[in-house]
């Protein structure tokens, strides 16, 4: 990682941002954006204490949208080419005269960007190291994975990967900021042998800063509890009960709703959420903020991808819809304002009303399933209908009894917000907080062998 760096500083990437914009300007658009960046990324792979995959690489972008009144044209550049400038602007301006004009085309207004008033959130830590110790370090997550328990018979591979940010965006509304930032992750993959077969399973960790991802030992443990836990496989035939989704599986839950009230899908009429502004969705206990502005979040910023300012508010507040998530578009589209979520949502946290982890929660729940899996991606995201193959723990008497997978699960996202009974204060590191997720008996239908 320390072998290579931004050949760009942020003055310099500014410059040629204004550059750009100004002449975009001058051949014809009537107004323009640009965001030029550049990331360095070091991956490494291993699998059986050998190097599988050693990567670095440096990229750079540059993205353009022009616009003509109320036509668009947008074009990307694989690096930040200023001596074709004038090249690359005017096949911009060329898409743009060959499409509709669109009523709620255009850059985003002033009044709706963001301010150079920003708190320090900490989004840049780089880290250098050596290639040789970085190795060692995917290696040693390896080892301590396998040697955790005899029951692990293989790896599927461990990696480390780190990566650094620097990018400017800027528009001829007289924006133009940007700043760096930093990623870093590493992970480690399982094989264990039951009498029915192989069984895997994983555990990751991401951060910000180097100094914060999980320790080899404690990645290593992780993920080899995960495994075991499936290696004690039984059956299971009820077709109705008590669910309760795992904190991974439950994010997914939450991000199916975050899906239905972002601004694409409201104004196309295409969610299970339509025109939910104002209803009530879940249950009355339940809120979900988002904060862009928490030191070191996964997906903490000072803008989002317009340029345009960020807010921590609430989604869901005593579970009522409270706000969508909207761009510039979109926000013209359904005749509101936008609320600084081009690009998506920025850290949410979904309350909790269960002080307790998984094992506690089973015990509250007393009977049923514990969803640690799901496969296929089955939402209807216009009905809310919901169907995926699942893999779970049996719970009986509120202990874990055993594994079982080759189920399907099914029911409505409707039905499953309204059933919300218990969230756990489990979760995992992330850009979307969540704990375990109890659901009432009766909205899910499981079926399996």
């Amino acid at each position: 990682m320390s072998q290579l760096k931004f050949l760009y500083t942020q003055s310099e990437l500014s410059q040629f941002a204004n550059d750009i914009i100004t002449r975009s300007i001058k051949l014809g658009a009537s107004a323009a954006q640009v965001e030029l960046s550049e990331s360095i990324s070091t991956d490494i792979e291993v699998l059986e204490e050998k190097i599988e995959n050693f990567e670095t690489s440096h990229e750079s972008q540059m993205l353009l949208t022009v616009y003509i009144g109320q036509q668009k044209g947008h074009i990307g550049i694989s690096n930040i080419d200023i001596k074709n400038l004038d090249s690359t602007i005017t096949q911009a301006l060329e898409i743009a005269k060959y499409t509709q004009p669109d009523p709620a085309n255009g850059i985003l207004e002033e009044k709706y960007l963001a301010q150079k008033d920003f708190p320090q959130l900490n989004l840049f830590s780089p880290h250098a190291e050596d290639n040789s110790l970085l190795i060692a370090t995917a290696i040693e997550i390896e080892q301590r994975a396998l040697q955790s328990d005899n029951r692990i018979s293989a790896s599927d591979g461990a990696s480390v990967s780190l990566t650094t940010y620097n990018f400017v965006t800027a528009n001829s509304n007289q924006f133009n900021l940007g700043y760096q930032t930093s990623r870093y992750s590493n992970s480690v993959s399982l094989i264990g042998n039951t009498q029915d077969g192989m069984q895997t399973d994983y555990w990751y960790s991401s951060a910000r800063n180097y100094a914060n991802l999980l320790l080899p030992k404690e990645l290593a443990k992780e993920a080899s509890s995960r495994l075991l836990r499936r290696l004690n496989k039984g059956s299971f035939k009820e077709s109705s009960c008590k669910v309760i989704f795992e904190t991974n599986v439950a994010k997914s839950i939450i991000g199916a709703l975050i899906g239905a009230l972002s601004g694409n899908s409201q104004y196309r009429k295409l969610s299970f959420l339509n025109d939910s502004l104002g209803n009530k969705i879940l249950p009355k206990w339940l809120d979900i903020i988002e904060n862009p502005y928490i030191s070191e979040g996964l997906s903490s910023c000072y803008f989002d991808n317009e340029g345009g300012r960020v807010y921590q508010r609430k989604l869901i507040d005593n579970g009522v819809v409270s706000g969508y998530l909207l761009s510039a578009y979109t926000a013209r589209k359904l005749g509101m304002a936008p609320t600084g979520n081009a690009g998506g949502a920025h850290n949410l946290e979904v309350s909790s009303n269960f002080a307790g982890n998984l094992a506690d929660l089973a015990k509250e729940m007393y009977s049923g399933l514990i969803i640690i899996e799901t496969i296929g991606h089955g939402l209807n995201s216009v009905t809310g209908d919901y169907s995926v193959g699942a893999s779970a723990l049996v719970v009986i008497n509120g202990e874990i009894s055993h594994f079982t997978d080759n189920l399907t699960i099914s029911g409505n996202m409707r039905d499953i917000y309204n059933n919300i009974v218990h969230i756990a204060s489990d979760s995992s590191p992330g850009s979307l907080i969540c704990g375990s997720m109890l659901i009432e008996s009766g909205c899910l239908q499981i079926s399996g062998k």
